[in-house]
């Protein structure tokens, strides 16, 4: 079940915030070869100026610099080449629904079997 967590500063057009990440769970879903709805993204908005790059912040996000962080975590997802294709696709699906061109940043991060609890039940491969 992959999940993607993303901070980021206020979106110009928040509008494009919730279709964004319907997309991205779309797109990786169709990669990760299960149903959307097994894919989970969440939307945490940093405060004004408290993003820096640097000494430089700013309070919207711009198209860029500060870049939305995310980190999209994947049970068991081992192929270092299927992680890169991976990764690209979240990255670009989300960055192009937002209008940000290519101003994201993301990291992979494996959840493994034995470590991850589900429905209060340890989850393995």
């Amino acid at each position: 079940m992959p999940i993607l967590h993303v901070k980021a500063l206020p979106q110009k057009d928040s509008s494009k915030i919730a279709p964004a990440l319907k997309k991205t769970c779309r797109a990786i879903a169709e990669f990760y070869e299960c149903k959307p709805e097994h894919v989970w993204a969440t939307w945490e908005e940093l405060r004004p100026g408290l993003y820096f790059e640097g000494e430089n912040s700013v309070d919207n996000q711009p198209v860029n610099t500060h870049p939305p962080i995310a980190t999209l975590t994947c049970f068991e997802l081992d192929d270092p080449e299927r992680i890169e294709k991976l990764l690209l696709i979240a990255s670009k699906t989300l960055s192009e629904a937002l209008g940000l061109g290519d101003n994201m940043f993301i990291t992979y991060q494996k959840a493994k079997s034995g470590e991850v609890v589900s429905g209060n039940k340890i989850v393995h491969k």
